[in-house]
Parts: C-alpha cells; sequence; structure tokens
C-alpha cells in the first residue's frame, strides 16, 4: 500500500485509524434503524431516520473510496474522469451531503452560493465532490457546537470556452498553527490536541484531497487560526459544455422504462430487490436471478428478444456475472448476441472493466448504483 511515502510499516497504524473512523457512521446507522423500527407509525419520523442512514451511508462509501484511492494512487489506473455534469445540481447534491453530516451536532450552516454564469461544464465531479466532501467533514469534526460553517461557491473567471469557480468552506472551528499548515499535505500528518484525540482521523485524508485537486488541474489553499478556524478553497477551470442537453437524462425520468422488460442478476437478495423495486416505480418489469447460472437459465427459457436488457453482478457463487455473461452470448439465439448486457459491480479498476468487456458485457456501472447513470443508460435501449 502506497501514497506519496507510505510504506508497509505504516499499514498497522492506517488500519487502526481507519477502524475508528468506520465504527462512526456504522453506529449511527445502525441507530437509526432502530429508531425507525420503532417509529414505523411516524411517517415523520420514519422519513428523517431514513434520510439519515441514506447520508451516513454515504459518508460510509466516502471511507471506503479513500482506501481504493491509497491503493490505486500511482497506478495507471488513476486518472481524471472528464465528463459532462451540471453544476447547478453539484452544489444542491454537496449541500445536502454536508447537512447530513451534520446531524446531532449545533453548527450553524449557511451556505452561499452565487449565480453561477454557466452551469452546463465537463470535468471531474466525482473526485471534486470527494474533494469537498474530505474538507467539509475537517470542518465538522474540528468545530464545536454553537460554531459555524459556511459553504460558498463564486465564480473567479469566464469566457466563452471555459468557467473557474471557487469552493470555499470555512469554519469557527479549532484552527490550525502555521507551522502545521506548512505540511498538512504530507500523509499521516495530524496536529497534536484534545481534538485530534477525541476525532481520530488516518491522517491520509488532506494527502488525498491535495492528490485529487492535483489530478483535476486545481488548486487548494488553505489559512487558518488557532482558536479562530479554518478556511479552505479550491479553485477549478471546467470546460462550458454546450452539448450538454438539459433533457437527456430527464426526459428518461419522464418517460421511464414502460413495456421494458429486463433481467437483474444480483447474489444480494436486498440488492436486487432495491434494483428491482425502483425499476418498477419507473414502469419496468423486473425479473430476479441470484446468481448467474440461474440468469442463464431464465434467459434460455424466455421468449425470442422477450429481455430488452441484462443487469448483471459480476461476483456472485455458483457463476459469476462475466462467465453467465459468455453463456449467455454463446446461446443459439439471435437476441443473445444483441441483448445490452449491463456489469453492476463495485470494481472500479482499469482491468476490471476491460475483463468486463471482454466477457461481452455492454456496459460497467459502479455499485452502489447512480439511477440517474442506469436511467440514462437504459433509456437508449427502450424501444417499446
Amino acid at each position: 500500500m502506497k501514497l506519496n511515502g507510505i510504506n508497509n510499516n505504516a499499514e498497522s497504524r492506517f488500519l487502526a485509524y481507519f477502524s475508528h473512523d468506520i465504527r462512526m457512521p456504522v453506529t449511527g446507522i445502525m441507530g437509526m434503524a432502530d429508531i425507525a423500527l420503532e417509529s414505523i407509525d411516524n411517517k415523520e419520523k420514519l422519513e428523517d431516520c431514513l434520510n439519515k442512514i441514506k447520508s451516513s451511508s454515504g459518508y460510509l462509501l466516502s471511507l471506503a473510496n479513500n482506501v481504493l484511492d491509497i491503493i490505486q494512487y500511482g497506478s495507471p489506473d488513476f486518472q481524471k474522469i472528464s465528463k459532462p455534469f451540471d453544476m447547478e445540481g453539484f452544489i444542491e447534491s454537496c449541500i445536502s451531503i454536508f447537512a447530513g453530516l451534520l446531524y446531532n451536532r449545533d453548527i450553524d450552516f449557511i451556505t452561499c452560493c452565487h449565480k453561477l454564469p454557466v452551469s452546463k461544464v465537463c470535468g471531474d465531479e466525482l473526485h471534486l465532490k470527494q474533494i469537498l466532501i474530505n474538507l467539509f467533514g475537517n470542518s465538522v469534526k474540528y468545530t464545536h457546537d454553537g460554531g459555524q460553517i459556511k459553504f460558498e461557491t463564486e465564480e473567479v473567471r469566464y469566457d466563452n470556452k471555459s468557467v473557474t469557480y471557487c469552493f470555499i468552506i470555512s469554519d469557527t472551528g479549532t484552527g490550525m498553527s502555521e507551522e502545521f499548515i506548512s505540511k498538512i499535505f504530507e500523509p499521516f500528518s495530524q496536529e497534536k490536541s484534545d481534538d485530534s484525540v477525541k476525532y481520530a482521523g488516518n491522517g491520509l485524508g488532506m494527502a488525498i484531497t491535495k492528490q485529487f485537486t492535483d489530478l483535476i488541474g486545481g488548486n487548494i489553499k488553505i489559512s487558518s487560526k488557532k482558536g479562530v478556524g479554518t478556511t479552505s478553497k479550491v479553485t477549478v477551470t471546467f470546460d462550458i459544455d454546450n452539448s450538454f442537453a438539459k433533457n437527456e437524462t430527464e426526459t428518461a425520468e419522464e418517460t421511464g422504462f414502460n413495456g421494458m422488460n429486463i433481467l437483474v442478476v444480483d447474489d444480494s437478495d436486498i440488492n436486487a430487490e432495491v434494483t428491482c423495486e425502483l425499476l418498477k416505480q419507473r414502469g419496468a418489469h423486473a425479473t430476479m436471478a441470484l446468481d448467474g447460472r440461474s440468469a442463464v437459465e431464465i434467459f434460455s427459457k424466455s421468449g425470442l428478444y422477450f429481455y430488452d436488457a441484462v443487469l448483471m453482478d459480476v461476483a456472485m457463487p455458483v457463476m459469476n456475472g462475466m462467465e453467465a455473461t459468455r453463456l449467455i452470448r454463446s446461446m443459439d439465439r439471435e437476441d443473445a448476441r444483441r441483448i445490452p448486457v449491463f456489469a453492476m459491480t463495485g470494481n472500479v479498476f482499469k482491468d476490471d472493466i476491460e475483463k468486463c468487456k471482454e466477457a461481452g458485457m455492454d456496459s460497467h456501472i459502479i455499485k452502489p448504483v447512480d439511477f440517474a447513470e442506469l436511467i440514462h443508460k437504459l433509456s437508449k435501449y427502450n424501444k417499446k
């Protein structure tokens, strides 16, 4: 495991810190689940618990992503992901996540997002979100109840081809010394204080944040004063995407998948049930299979062109998704060669994606599934 100087001798130290970090959101999820079970008849309370479970789950996922980033950084697989996205929607999503991180804290959360000259941009949305979540998470950790955290977005520069935005997170937290600020981006850097003991972390968050910022071509500046607070500024330039259609994802949401028959293959019955239910809510008919062999049998017994798409988990017992896809593709029937098969997997490395394509899969969707992405991809195959 290596991250700009991290070696195997540091592994036990990292795991000790990570163990603490991962238990916090898990404890929150379990607690909210207990409260939800006791509040079945209280719709408002139940909805509140579910929203907080979703928020804590997102934070838990970000911790898992950090571990992958540590392993992946420096390899050819670790690269900028540039694609069109809506900046206004991105900011709203960040604010929602930030609000969830502040649950059960008496902290004043202020947002100040100035009117954007352009919202449709092309850039690395995923890594930018991870940068801002890392920075906001630090503010939450080191700002005492009764304090304040502010999130601002402002335009720095704008022309016909590109736009530069500055994302600012400031807090009234414990702050840091000038000496520590000079080495804040070094792996395992942690300033000794009562708060660093109370909120033990792995000391990798800021190192990863800096590397992400460099990766997407941005700039990060941290200013802080002991007992006063900290301000983090991230400046990034985006290409303006004039071809970004408001519509592709939204139109798919509006039309749904009326009449589509989709085979959902996942060895987790809970994941399969969730996927099927969300597809049904959008007008599709979904069939569930809990392993690759069952999926092959179900498909082979179906009528020609009965299924419009297959959502195929990759890692499964009995028969994995790649083996199942190969068997489906080899069947002596016309639709077996044409049906779109989507790999549904938590494996995000380039090698894994290539192996899925070699097995005959058409597209790769990372778990947890982003349903906006799934809707966009499936809508292209809705011929009904």
